[in-house]
């Protein structure tokens, strides 16, 4: 049996952060964790043989396009430079540290219009939901209105697909160090997204 999910968390500031908006000319503007090229790679492999076992994943997600989901900011016809500055200055005041994020199960969850085929897995949940916490606590200090999400759930997206993908334990997880967050801004009709800054985590004390 498909494990059956309909998350609204894969859409975090809201359901206007689909990748959907930008097919209707939007930009969007969010936080992010990054893998490393170790978990990359790990990526790929599972990319790979998932399009092995299943016809209809046509479309991966490309590998500079990789991320997990931190904190949507904005999506907009145009993203202002005063919301640019205004992100950059409330991650500018988080102080939170590393940790590791850990995948260990791929499946599927009903987004907008498409299916989002993801890795999963609850290693460092809580630390991640923390700095999600603090960067909507910042937004807010500055004046934005704080996007932070109950139900957040950590998650890197391979594919977006019509077609489900029953829920798969990996036979090992996929670690993704984090070590810094990162600003991405996404525009409608480019392939990758722009890196507009980054904010190291803290070594632990």
């Amino acid at each position: 049996m498909h494990e059956q999910n309909t998350q609204s968390s894969f859409d975090f500031a809201s359901r206007t952060m689909h990748p959907k908006s930008s097919r209707f000319g939007k930009e969007t503007l969010f936080f992010a964790i990054l893998p490393d090229p170790e978990a990359r790679q790990a990526c790929l492999e599972i990319q790979a043989r998932l399009q092995r076992e299943h016809d209809g994943l046509l479309s991966p997600m490309a590998p500079e396009r990789l991320h997990i989901s931190l904190y949507g900011v904005a999506s907009a016809e145009k993203i202002k430079d005063e919301m640019i500055f205004a992100a950059c200055q409330a991650a500018s005041a988080v102080d939170a540290c590393r940790f590791d994020l850990s995948f260990d199960h791929v499946a599927s969850f009903r987004t907008a219009s498409r299916n989002a085929i993801v890795l999963s897995g609850n290693g460092g949940r809580e630390l991640l939901r923390q700095l999600h916490i603090q960067i909507g606590i910042e937004m807010h200090a500055i004046g934005c209105d704080p996007h932070v999400k109950a139900d957040f759930q950590p998650h890197a997206t391979l594919f977006y697909a019509d077609e489900r993908v029953a829920k798969t334990t990996l036979a090992a997880p996929v670690v993704m160090p984090a070590r810094e967050f990162v600003l991405l801004h996404k525009r409608p009709g480019e392939p990758n997204y722009e890196h507009v800054e980054s904010w190291p985590l803290s070594e632990r004390g």
